[in-house]
């Protein structure tokens, strides 16, 4: 896929590395997930910094980022949504992290914010494509937009500034392939692996877009673990039978490994009213 200068040119030079960076897609050699966890501890450890916060699901990416934050000490908060999660896994995932806000919002705070955000960010449209069509949607039309931005308010009012964001688990672990209308591999990584369409557009620009300019109209950074460069290629260095293992199969066996509770197979997506 060729990269437009717009592509090339967030202000998080994070970002910019990761949509620069030529990954090598042609040697799926690894036969076990270990070098892929100890690259995801070091992501985690390299972004991490106490105060830090991030969101909490009952999802695979946030399950495994929380405990990796535990696991390393980090002090950290979480905001939670839970109108379409499975909150019994949230409890459990609870009883492990000291310091979080569930938090309820209504459709009039939601288009309070969508409001707000209309005056602080440039409200460029997504790239997703659904069954092969662009969509027509916005950054601001999307609701996890307005619940980003509440979010980003509240924490920054506690002295919070650097905000963890999953975006990339979905992307390159998964292609979407419990949402097959948006993805091109529907659940299976080919022997002869090429880049698809999400791993730099699509879902991973449209969403990039929304984890950058919201936190950042609040004076926060916005910090990838699952966009590490190292992460990246080690999920890429996987051979295909591993990566065809199960749903998301390199986060299955983290989860797993640690005890990490979670819904095998299931992506509920965000629903905040």
């Amino acid at each position: 896929f060729h990269l437009n200068d717009k592509e090339m040119n967030f202000e998080s030079q994070e970002i910019n590395r990761f949509m620069s960076h030529r990954f090598d897609f042609d040697n799926q050699h690894k036969n076990t997930f270990d070098d892929w966890v100890g690259a995801f501890e070091k992501a985690v450890a390299k972004r991490a910094v106490d105060g830090c916060f991030t969101g909490l699901s009952s999802g695979y990416d946030s399950g495994a980022l929380t405990n990796e934050l535990v696991k390393q000490g980090v002090k950290f908060k979480v905001w939670i949504i839970d109108k379409n999660e499975n909150k019994e896994i949230i409890n459990r995932r609870l009883g492990k992290i000291k310091e979080y806000k569930r938090v309820e919002l209504t459709g009039e705070e939601l288009a309070k914010e969508k409001e707000r955000l209309g005056g602080k960010i440039t409200n460029d449209k997504y790239t997703i494509r659904y069954n092969g069509q662009e969509t027509p949607m916005h950054i601001l039309d999307d609701p996890a937009s307005s619940a980003l931005g509440i979010m980003c308010q509240d924490a920054k009012k506690e002295g919070r500034e650097v905000y963890l964001s999953t975006q990339g688990g979905d992307e390159i672990l998964s292609d979407y392939s419990l949402l097959p209308s948006q993805s091109e591999l529907k659940g299976h990584y080919p022997k002869n692996l090429k880049e698809w369409y999400n791993f730099r557009h699509g879902c991973q620009f449209s969403y990039l877009m929304k984890e950058e300019r919201i936190p950042r109209a609040y004076g926060i950074e916005t910090r990838y673990p699952f966009l590490d460069i190292d992460l990246v290629q080690e999920f890429l260095w996987l051979s295909s039978e591993l990566k065809n293992l199960c749903y998301k199969a390199p986060l299955h066996y983290y989860l797993t490994e640690n005890l990490v509770p979670f819904e095998v197979g299931v992506k509920r997506g965000f629903a905040p009213i």
